[in-house]
This record gives structure tokens, C-alpha cells and sequence, in this order.
């Protein structure tokens, strides 16, 4: 697995955990975003959650202008990305719910 594993800061105060595939002066685009939840309960805790659960996609382009900061994140945070794209981890995912027009 060709990774380059960052913490990305967007905008709307998401964070999310993605593997670059390019950064241009425009887009960033990345693969296998998933968005972080910090757990209010318990202090320091994280869960990840898929990002856009809701859409099909092999890769997400983000504006430059969506991006807050770019940043690497501790070992720990990129084992555990990396166990949970590599199946290793499990993700609990809501049941898929119809959407009636």
C-alpha cells in the first residue's frame, strides 16, 4: 500500500484521516476518508466513522479553499487508520435507509 497518511482540518471544523493521493495549488485529492469523533465521555478517546457513509466513491477531490491544515498524525492514529482500512477493524455503519423522493 503506496500511503502518505494525514489529518486533514476542513473548513466546516471536520477532521478526517485520508490517504493522499495528490495536492495540487487547486485540489487535494485523497482515498479512504474517514472522519473523526472525538468520544465526550471519555477524555482523549476517538471513534472513526466513515466519511459520507451515504456515497460510493474510490477517491474524494477537496478545494484548497476547504482546507484549514494538513498535518501527520501520531503513530498510533495511522496503525489504527490503517487496520481499519485494511479490514482488520470493523466499522459499525448505520442500516442503509430509503430515500423517497
Amino acid at each position: 500500500m503506496n500511503e502518505l497518511i494525514r489529518l486533514i482540518r476542513l473548513t466546516s471544523g471536520e477532521e478526517i484521516l485520508v490517504n493522499i493521493k495528490d495536492i495540487n495549488k487547486k485540489i487535494t485529492t485523497v482515498t479512504d476518508p474517514v472522519i473523526l469523533i472525538p468520544d465526550p465521555g471519555e477524555h482523549g478517546r476517538i471513534s472513526f466513522m466513515p466519511y459520507l457513509s451515504y456515497c460510493e466513491m474510490d477517491e474524494l477531490i477537496i478545494k484548497e479553499d476547504h482546507i484549514m491544515f494538513i498535518c501527520e498524525p501520531e503513530e498510533n492514529l495511522q496503525q489504527k487508520y490503517r487496520d481499519m482500512v485494511e479490514g482488520k477493524i470493523k466499522l459499525h455503519t448505520p442500516p442503509q435507509q430509503e430515500i423517497f423522493q
